[in-house]
Order: C-alpha cells, then structure tokens, then sequence
C-alpha cells in the first residue's frame, strides 16, 4: 500500500501545482487589469513592480489555493476512474476512504500551511502591498514633452518644445515661462536649442540651453509702487536646474495601514477585539453615569445585576404641582423639556459612538474566522472534489475545470455574501463568516457517500421518480 499511497501523493501534487500556477496568474492578470491605469505611464522600474506584483500574488492565495485543491482532485480521481485504476483497487479489497486515506492527511498538512499563510504571511503582504500601490498612486506620471504643446507637470514652470530630436535629449525652439515668483508670466526664458541630462538618480533634470534670451519684469526697490521694467538678457549657453524628486517613488512609513483589520494576525485580532469590547463598556457606563445627573436614572449596577433602574417619582410631586403658582409649572416644564433634550442629544450621540464601536468590534471577529475559513475550506473542497472525480471518472481539463468552476462560484459567492452581512450586523460574524462551509460540507459528505457506495448522483430512476413529483401537483 505504501507504493499506491506514493503514486497517489505524487498524481495529486503535479495538478495541485499546476492549476495553482494558473489560478495565481490568472488573478494576477485580473489585478493589473484593474490597477492598469495607476501603472502606466509613471515610468515605474522593472523591479518596483516585480515587487508589487510578488505581493498582489500573496495576497490573491486565499482565493488561488481552494481553487488549486478542488481542481486537483477532481483530475486525480477523475483520471484513476477513466483509466479504470479505481476500479482495479476496488476490486482487490481497497475501499474508495482507504485509498483516499494519504490525500486526507495532506488536505490537513495543506489546512494547517493555509493557516500559517493566512496567519503570519498573509498580513504582512497586504500591508507592503497597500503601502506600496499607495505610493505608486500618488507618484505623478513620468516627465514627458510634446512637440508644440505647454506641459505644466513640473510645479511653477510651463515648458514647450518646437522639435525634438529621435532620442529625445536634444530640443529645438524651446520655451519656458517661470512662474516661481507667482506674478503671472513675467519671466520667459527662450532658447535656440537644448540638452537634457540628469543627474543624483534622476532626482534632477538638467537643462543646457544655447543661444536664447530671458525676458523678466521687475520693479525697482526704489520704485515700489511704480510701473514694471522689462529686463532683457542674452545668453549663449545656460545650464539651468529642475527638481524632479515629486516624480520619483518615495516610499511611504506604514505606520498608517498598520492598524486595518486584515495587517493583523489572529492574537492582534483578538487583543482588538476585547479592547473595543471594554470601551464599548465604558461608553455604555458613561452615558449612564451622564443620564443619572439629570435625575432619570438611578445608578443600581452590580455585580450580581448589571443592570440600570428608573426613578420612580414621588407621588406627592404632582400635588404641590398641581397647587404651584402658573409661573413655577412654566419654569418647572421649561426646566423639564431642556433636561429631556438634553438627555436625547446624549443618547443620540452615544449611541453613534457605540454603533462605530460595535462596527469595529465585527470587523475583527470577522477577520479572526476569515483565518480559520480557508483552512477548513481546502479540506471540505477536497471532499468534494475526490469523490465527485471518481463518480464522473473523467480526467484533464475539460469536466474537472466545469464542475470545480461551479462549485468555486457557490464557494466565493456565499463567502462575499456572509462576510458582507456580517459586516452589515444582518448576521453574527461566526454565521456569516461560516456560511459557505455551512452550505458546502453537507455536499461533501452527500458526494463521499455516493463514492464510497458506487451509486451515481442521479440516475434513470430517480430522475423519473423527481419529474413525477411536478406532474401530481
């Protein structure tokens, strides 16, 4: 068995590793489709986006590696079936759990590396991820000039170019309009021609212009308030300086993406978690310990009870109410009505703070069981895919992909579909979050059973018998 148990391992790996190359890269391509406008045209290194690709790969892996584990399963089991191997170790006493046995204990080593991906790797790669595409986003796109048109990308200069030579360091007709001293266009600067080079890694554009003039208006200090000079200068040659560091990636502290939900591993999550939990304590005792000041509420909390009680008015008040002068009841319900709004504005207003709190408070509970999901769903989509392969008994690409497309559809769907109810207080986070598991693991089971007894999912039979339940009624 040992040698069956090896051949098994061994069919399974190769498809596992494939369909998870090829589930990665098209995710990847998805990603670039999506970013492809923040990306193009900003002049970005080959190795800063390597490393924003290596990192969006990271983070797609929860949604690549159940895909990869449903595909390869179906295939392995598919392709023992069609080739009658199945069938060989079935007829030599093996049962379909037996054979399945080296498979099960691999689909929980792959859930306990899902875990630890999802735990330790998969924080630290959305976190240099969000930092990394932020910058990107924010650098300004690469300095390019076009013939015969002004380009204002450079802070406090409009620069035009007649020409340009085909390497495009050499320009002819150029025109600068210098707008540093923020008085409109009073400083032109014209040339013949010029170079461009750069200099301290492209922080720095130079410019060597030939045979030009500058045209400036200034006004004497002696002549504040008198009317403008125009001051003309020639120049054979001029070197002249642009800074060009805003064009540059500068890489950001991450200090502000440290604190999201999904740069947390589980203990982070869980500290955050029972932190929120005390101040939505605190908020509730504040807004009690305020309400009880305007005579409301009598602070009867302890330790047995918890619980708050209401004053209950003295009987005799409505008396002496009754018999006060009209001034005193007009003072009293004046004095009343402020204390009621008073107490709205401080319900109203804790309760938004308690509301935000309780937000945050599902955020982390939905993140710390996102950590445990992709684990249990790699070895529930095992159990899917294995029997399901060896019922259809049909190997390669063509029915596993279907099939394993269908079923990752339900899974994805179901899996947005809870995380956004629970994130929407419509369910409680574990529900929500465990909803595709919920939905899925009966299948499995239901498909495993099936397998293990040789019945097909449907046949002649019970699809009649299914038909002639619409035809009664």
């Amino acid at each position: 068995m040992k040698k069956l148990d090896k051949l098994l391992v061994l069919s399974y790996l190769g498809p596992l590793v494939l369909t998870f190359c090829i589930a990665l890269f098209v995710l990847d391509m998805m990603f670039l489709w999506k970013y492809v406008d923040d990306l193009i045209g900003k002049g970005i290194e080959g190795a800063v986006l390597a490393e924003l690709m290596f990192y969006a790969s990271a983070v797609q892996v929860p949604m690549a590696f159940p895909l990869a584990v449903l595909v390869a399963s179906i295939m392995t089991f598919g392709s023992f079936g069609e080739q009658f191997e199945l069938t060989a170790v079935k007829a030599s006493g093996v049962s379909l759990f037996r054979f399945m046995r080296p498979l099960i204990y691999f689909s929980f080593f792959l859930s306990m590396l899902a875990f630890y991906f999802s735990n330790n790797v998969l924080p630290v790669a959305n976190l240099e991820f969000s930092t990394l595409l932020s910058d990107i986003r924010k650098q300004k796109p690469a300095l390019s000039f076009q013939e015969k048109l002004f380009n204002n990308d450079i802070d406090n200069f409009s620069i035009r170019v007649n020409d340009k030579s085909e390497d495009d360091k050499t320009v002819y007709g150029l025109m600068i309009y210098d707008h540093t001293e923020n008085r409109g266009n009073n400083h032109l600067i014209l040339a013949d021609s010029a170079e461009f080079s750069y200099a301290n890694d492209g922080a720095i554009m130079v410019v060597n212009l030939f045979n030009g003039k500058q045209y400036k208006e200034e006004t004497l200090p002696s002549e504040t308030n008198g009317p403008a000079k125009m001051l003309t200068t020639s120049y054979s040659s001029w070197e002249k300086h642009f800074d060009l560091s805003e064009f540059k990636l500068e890489r950001q502290d991450q200090g502000a993406f440290t604190k999201l939900h999904r740069m947390l591993n589980f203990n982070q999550l869980k500290t955050g978690a029972d932190s929120t939990k005390l101040e939505i304590e605190d908020e509730k005792d504040l807004m009690m310990e305020n309400l009880s000041r305007y005579y409301i509420f009598t602070k009867a909390k302890t330790d047995t009870t918890g619980i708050y009680n209401f004053d209950l008015l003295d009987i005799n008040f409505y008396e002496s109410f009754d018999t006060s002068s009209l001034i005193i009841q007009k003072n009293i319900m004046k004095s009343s009505l402020i204390k009621a709004r008073n107490i709205k504005n401080i319900i109203i207003g804790k309760q938004d703070i308690i509301k935000i709190k309780n937000r945050d408070l599902v955020q982390y509970q939905v993140y710390m069981h996102q950590k445990f999901t992709l684990s249990v769903a790699c070895i529930v989509l095992f159990f899917i895919g294995a029997p399901l392969g060896s019922i259809i008994k049909k190997g390669g690409f063509g029915w596993p992909m279907l099939l394993a497309v269908i079923f990752f559809v339900i899974y994805i769907v179901t899996s947005i579909m809870g995380e956004k109810t629970a994130e929407q207080l419509v369910m409680k986070p574990w529900q929500g979050m465990w909803l595709s598991t919920a939905l899925l693991l009966p299948i499995g089971v239901f498909l495993t059973w099936k397998a293990m007894n040789d019945s097909p999912i449907f046949t002649g039979n019970s699809l009649t018998k299914f038909l002639s339940l619409f035809k009664k009624h």
